[in-house]
């Protein structure tokens, strides 16, 4: 896992795609996207390389949020508005599976809780495989958020 902000992101060397990732997260204009798919880069095959999940909802007490990983994609996660808190904790054999990878969907769910860590301003989470993260918990009360889930293929 990954934390900083986005004023710190051109530091960080993790390749093209995140690259432009980053950029897409720098455009004001994104942040006035309606919630749903965004697409922003697609293989000639047609897979999706870097798209972005934009969601609007109520953050959670922590406890109804569960921790979830994915494999094929990395998630950086995003605040356009609000506050929240993603508990975090290492993908570890010993945490039992609630519901089992699913690969079309790219997630799967596991028991156990997380340190939750707060966003900070214009801050960014990038999330790999190894990290089992709960996002949308409330910090300590609950407040509506805009976010970008830009999800960047492996």
């Amino acid at each position: 896992m990954i934390i900083d902000t986005l004023d710190h992101a051109d530091l960080l060397d993790l390749g093209p795609r995140f690259a432009k990732a980053f950029a897409w997260l720098r455009d004001p204009a994104n942040a006035a996207l309606p919630a749903g798919h965004h697409v922003i880069e697609t293989a000639p095959d047609g897979t999706e390389t870097i798209f972005a999940n934009v969601q609007a909802y109520d953050t959670r007490d922590p406890a109804d949020c569960p921790l979830e990983f994915h494999r094929k994609y990395a998630d950086i996660q995003f605040l356009f508005t609000g506050n929240e808190a993603i508990g975090w904790r290492p993908l570890t054999a010993d945490l039992a599976v609630t519901k089992p990878y699913d690969a079309a969907a790219d997630i799967g769910f596991v028991a156990g809780a997380g340190t939750a860590i707060p966003f900070p301003a214009n801050g960014f989470f990038v999330l790999f495989p190894q990290d089992a993260h709960a996002p949308g918990q409330r910090t300590p009360a609950a407040t509506h958020v805009k976010k970008a889930i830009v999800k960047v293929l492996l």
